[in-house]
């Protein structure tokens, strides 16, 4: 009977699940900062191979130029690589503007009304970006699929011309992450305005019993 007691009597052990709650917050904020890493690595390879596009495009266009209106001997491929270049520049540079948010919009109506309808016609037109960009993948890469098994290459240089429809899915995809990552943030701001608005709230009610 003594020894039920002191069994019954002794407090549980909670060390390690208090322990467990410590590291939680821990373990959200590695994770946080692992994911905001990889988003940064993400946007300079991004930036840096839409740079490279524009880079090679500009170099093609310069040297066509040049060879057709001073040597009189125009070359028959940077003509065409520069389309190309452009056009991967377009798909990639559009996942960059639509992380910044800096797609043409109509914003008489989001700063007409009050902040919350403002995120939630944010929200809304993130949302139909979200659809524009999945459809496009997907037929995108049915597009790389069909030009892929029918061996088609490029006139003047002999190249495969799946590797330049292969830069749609891929845009396409690297948009529909930005857009994700840009509800994520206005439903991160929501919580923050409305967390504010309870806050002061709050702080009035405490002055208003305090008098």
């Amino acid at each position: 009977m003594r020894g039920f007691i002191l069994r019954t009597c002794n407090p549980p052990d909670t060390s390690s699940n208090s322990q467990r709650g410590r590291f939680r917050p821990l373990r959200t904020v590695s994770s946080l900062m692992r994911t905001y890493a990889m988003t940064k690595i993400f946007s300079k390879l991004e930036g840096a191979m839409s740079v490279a596009a524009l880079t090679v495009m500009f170099l093609c266009i310069a040297l066509q130029v040049f060879c057709r209106y001073v040597l009189n001997n125009a070359l028959e491929w940077p003509e065409e690589v520069a389309r190309y270049a452009f056009i991967c520049a377009v798909f990639l540079g559009a996942s960059l503007a639509a992380q910044e948010g800096r797609h043409l919009e109509i914003s008489v109506c989001k700063h007409s009304f009050g902040i919350r309808a403002y995120y939630a016609l944010t929200i809304i037109s993130t949302a139909f970006t979200l659809i524009f960009c999945a459809v496009m993948a997907v037929w995108g890469g049915k597009m790389v699929i069909f030009v892929a098994e029918s061996a088609q290459v490029a006139a003047s240089m002999s190249m495969p011309m799946y590797v330049v429809y292969l830069v749609i899915p891929l845009g396409m995809a690297c948009m529909f992450f930005r857009a994700v990552n840009h509800v994520l943030a206005v439903l991160r701001r929501v919580s923050d305005h409305d967390a504010g608005q309870t806050g002061k709230r709050n702080a009035l009610e405490e002055m208003s019993n305090s008098w």
